[in-house]
């Protein structure tokens, strides 16, 4: 009987088919005796989402690795095999390198970890590497790093960023006021009124739309109003789509 964390691995994985359909093909998991392995090593439960991940592309994860990360289970074999490895911190489920401030020639690496919340249950990467390289993703999931997305949500983040966003030519950005999650929902249910459908894999904080002409998504932006990212397929269709938003949007209050 698969548990519900198979289960929405499988879920994941059909939804970024549904954009990339070769995308099964692209993707390798590991064997039991690899993550017997692993799970000796790290000296600690290994979380239960982190073990479906492994189990469907522990090895070869195509082209969704996030953060400069390498999430390949070997890397993970040998980092704690290492006698630096931190046995007392959260797993690490991938090692992330990077240099700093773009400075390719000085290259540091860091855990990726998986911690448990001790109110939800939930396991969120809280040891986060620096922001996304700009040029691979918009600004408008750039900020998700700041919300402890959970291995799923980063996934599925990174997957819809690579797969659906560049399937439209034109983009655009708006923001629009809203002080809860009734009031953001409110602005949800606006466009849902124009003809998109809420994506499944959408959270309580990013939510994802989607219809056959244009995508959108709702995203926080801490601290600051909330950013609706738009693509369409045509330009004058995208202006017109973002003028009837901006029109039934709270808007933005003006600075004193």
């Amino acid at each position: 009987m698969s548990s519900p964390q198979t289960n929405r691995m499988e879920q994941l994985i059909s939804a970024i088919a549904r954009y990339h359909p070769s995308f099964h093909t692209e993707i390798e998991g590991c064997s039991p005796e690899e993550i017997e392995r692993l799970q000796a090593l790290v000296g600690q439960p290994l979380p239960e989402p982190y073990v479906e991940f492994l189990r469907v592309m522990g090895r070869r994860m195509g082209g969704m690795s996030f953060q400069d990360g390498d999430f390949r289970i070997e890397t993970l074999i040998r980092h704690y095999s290492s006698e630096e490895a931190d046995r007392d911190s959260p797993p690490a489920i991938g090692i992330s390198r990077y240099g700093p401030y773009g400075n390719s020639r000085e290259i540091y690496e860091r855990p990726i970890e998986l911690s448990q919340d001790e109110d939800s249950g939930e396991f969120a990467l809280t040891t986060y590497p620096p922001a996304e390289r700009p040029h691979e993703f918009p600004e408008s999931i750039r900020v998700f790093d700041l919300v402890d997305p959970t291995l799923y949500e980063a996934l599925f983040a990174k997957a819809y960023l690579q797969y659906r966003w560049p399937q439209f030519k034109h983009q655009r950005t708006l923001f629009f006021d809203a002080h809860s999650p009734e009031e953001v929902e409110r602005g949800a249910a606006i466009l849902e009124q124009l003809g998109f459908e809420r994506h499944p894999e959408s959270t309580v904080v990013v939510r994802y739309f989607d219809r056959q002409d244009a995508t959108a998504i709702i995203s926080p932006n801490p601290g600051e109003p909330v950013r609706l990212s738009l693509a369409a397929h045509d330009a004058v269709q995208l202006h017109h789509l973002a003028d009837e938003l901006s029109r039934r949007l709270p808007p933005v209050p003006a600075s004193k």
